[in-house]
């Protein structure tokens, strides 16, 4: 009998959640698509509009080897390999801290495919995606005031 380590089973779960969610949340953003226009973006009270503009330029590839725009799309929307970031709400939440932890355990999973990301770029890229993420809520309360 032949067990597998904690790691690749790890893995092997990750993957299949993947499946899964490319199958239940097919995508629909392009890893050509048009990019979100940063300025406009909302800032978490968190962090600070420059570490938005870096995350931006980390995640589409500009800074610190960010590959995020291969599965998420250059805009956001996703693609069979990584959820739309600008739905709204993520599977495994949307506060900044959820989404920090959620990329750090992405790097755990696979060394490498992510960039050469410090912790610095981390919050940066956080940063950015919470603003993706929150963008249609803080619009929408604008335009109620």
């Amino acid at each position: 009998m032949v067990t597998l380590s904690a790691g690749v089973a790890a893995m092997r779960i990750v993957a299949m959640a993947a499946a899964v969610a490319a199958t239940l949340f097919p995508a629909t953003g392009r890893a050509d698509g048009p990019r979100p226009d940063v300025a406009s973006l909302p800032v978490s009270v968190d962090a600070t509009r420059e570490q938005v503009v870096l995350g931006d330029r980390i995640f589409h590839g500009e800074a610190a080897n960010g590959t995020c725009f291969q599965c998420h799309g250059h805009d956001a929307k996703g693609t069979g390999n990584g959820n739309d970031l600008t739905v709204g709400s993520l599977i495994w939440g949307d506060s900044l801290a959820e989404i920090k932890k959620t990329i750090r355990n992405n790097i755990a999973l696979a060394p490498g495919r992510d960039g050469d990301l410090t912790d610095s770029d981390v919050d940066a890229v956080a940063a950015y995606v919470w603003s993706l993420v929150h963008q249609d809520r803080m619009q929408s309360q604008s335009a109620s005031k």
